[in-house]
């Protein structure tokens, strides 16, 4: 696999992950280790009786946060360049994600600058979730610490 440095993220790049479904186990397993114990995500009866949102079990926004790193980590992109993830900013939930659901990402490089140092770069991407019917459910923006090619 070739190595992709910043300079192979100028800005206006655009890239789509792969794609992954939300099963109920992932929240479980998400709510456990998190102690997010919410009637929201771990009470069934709440859920089908009184919750605002109807439609089925919803994924917790950190969840979805975490599947949307892993799947831009599958595109091998960042493999052994990425450095640190500077901020994330702008982030909004346009709808609930539910079990059931698939995702993937699709990012768009907005700036790219070099550091004081020249040996790294910062990009501010836009990153937007979207589900099965192509609608955007979650976007942020985010700034990633990149390495540079050796000069």
């Amino acid at each position: 696999m070739s190595l992709h440095y910043f300079e192979d993220f100028p800005p206006g790049l655009q890239y789509k992950t792969p794609a992954r479904s939300v099963f109920e186990a992932d929240i479980v397993n998400f709510v456990a280790i998190s102690g997010l114990y919410e009637d929201l995500f771990c009470n069934i009866e709440w859920i089908q009786n009184e919750s605002p949102i109807k439609g089925g079990r919803y994924a917790p926004i950190a969840l979805l946060w975490a599947f949307a790193q892993g799947l831009t980590v599958r595109t091998g992109l960042y493999e052994k360049t990425f450095v640190a993830i500077l901020g994330v900013d702008n982030m909004r939930i346009t709808a609930p994600c539910l079990v059931g659901d698939t995702m993937h990402v699709e990012v768009t490089v907005n700036e790219a600058r070099v550091t004081s140092k020249g040996d790294k770069g910062v990009l501010n991407s836009r990153f937007e979730l979207v589900n099965q019917r192509d609608e955007t459910f979650m976007y942020y923006d985010m700034q990633q610490m990149v390495l540079c090619r050796e000069q």
